[in-house]
This record gives structure tokens, C-alpha cells and sequence, in this order.
């Protein structure tokens, strides 16, 4: 049996390298097609609880607001750029996380304002880096930043290493202290007066997710 299927093979050799190539065209495509679609804030939204980062990130640069108005996606920062593998793996686990939360946890429950505290956890640098190649030479910012970067590279790699975000607080998502505290206030004395501003944002935001 094996026999006849590797003469059968052999026969039609150019048919199977073909049917090989196509497969392959194809997988790899729908490979990117399914990255593409659901890397943006629109798709991220769905599930994940982050409504509030959505709206500071339509406020920043990175989300368009910049005169360009060029937009870096989610998952450039939020994901890891090493390889494939740790991208795709990364992304699935976080989807069935947030996607848990979403339809069987309780989203409310979620300390935002903690979350933010952690948020060297959420942000890969090589993602910063790979549009910010120049972070050390730059002359265009101010020295006191040069210095800031030099003293990042030095400790890079050391246990005393700082990330991106650890001096860029609200990169990528301008305001966001605020915003949070619209949504869920750190202060009791704040709590049940801020849901005009909460609304109003909410109200922006589905205004812009829905010309996307």
C-alpha cells in the first residue's frame, strides 16, 4: 500500500510540489490574515477589558492623534517581538485569559490602577525600540533624556534593569491616570462622581471604534 501511494507520488511529482507550494501560500496567508485582523484596538476591545486604555490611546500620538496621524496597533508594544513562536503563544494566552474574564469572571473586580502599577509586565521594549532605534543618539531630545537612555543601557540585562515604560508612564495612552480614575476612583471621597466624565468618554470612544 505504501508502495503504490509513493509511486503515485512519484508520478505526480510537479501535480504534489504544486499542491505542496499552494498549501503552503495558502496557510501563510491565513496565518497573517488572522494576526492582522485581530491586532487592532477595535478587535482587542471585544474581550478585553480596557476600554478606559483604549480611550487615553486615541488621545496619544501612537493612536493617532499626532499630525501624521500614523497609529501603532496593540500589539506592537503590548506583545513580544522576539519570534513567531512567542508572539503567537503570548497572544493566544492572553486572548483565553481576558476572554475568560470577559464572559465568566467578573470584570469589575479588576484593579486598574494596579494593573497600571505592574505595567512593565505588559510592555515588551523591543517594541518601543524597533520604531525608537536611536533612543541613545538622538539629538533632537533634550540631554537630561540622553542621560536617562544612557543609564537604561547600562543597567540593561542586570538585575537592576528598567523597562520603557518605567520612566514613559502614559506613552501610548495619554492620560490614562485620569481616565482610570473616571471608571473606577482611587479616592472613596471621588467615588459616584464621576460617572458624566465616564460617560462622555464612553461615548467618544464608541463614536470612533464604530468609523474604524
Amino acid at each position: 500500500m505504501i508502495k503504490k501511494i509513493l509511486l503515485l507520488i512519484k508520478g505526480n511529482l510537479l501535480w504534489v510540489g504544486a499542491a505542496g507550494v499552494l498549501a503552503g501560500l495558502l496557510g501563510s496567508w491565513g496565518l497573517y490574515e488572522g494576526l492582522h485582523r485581530t491586532s487592532n484596538d477595535k478587535f482587542c476591545v471585544v474581550c478585553h477589558e480596557m476600554r478606559p486604555m483604549v480611550a487615553a490611546y486615541h488621545d496619544d500620538v501612537h493612536g493617532g492623534a499626532g499630525k501624521s496621524g500614523m497609529r501603532v496597533n496593540c500589539v506592537a508594544c503590548h506583545l513580544p517581538q522576539d519570534n513567531l513562536f512567542s508572539y503567537i503563544f503570548t497572544k493566544a494566552k492572553n486572548g483565553v485569559v481576558e476572554g475568560s474574564i470577559h464572559f465568566f469572571g467578573n470584570p469589575d473586580k479588576i484593579n486598574w490602577h494596579e494593573n497600571r502599577a505592574r505595567r512593565q509586565e505588559f510592555v515588551y521594549d523591543k517594541g518601543c525600540l524597533s520604531c525608537h532605534a536611536n533612543y541613545v543618539t538622538n539629538e533632537l531630545i533634550n540631554t537630561k533624556a540622553r542621560e536617562m537612555h544612557a543609564h537604561y543601557v547600562k543597567l540593561k540585562d542586570t538585575p537592576q534593569s528598567i523597562g520603557c515604560s518605567s520612566c514613559h508612564v502614559e506613552t501610548g495612552h495619554k492620560g490614562l491616570k485620569n481616565i482610570l480614575n473616571y471608571y473606577a476612583p482611587e479616592y472613596e471621597f471621588y467615588r459616584g462622581k464621576m460617572a458624566e466624565k465616564r460617560d462622555e468618554i464612553e461615548q467618544k470612544l464608541t463614536q470612533r471604534l464604530n468609523k474604524e
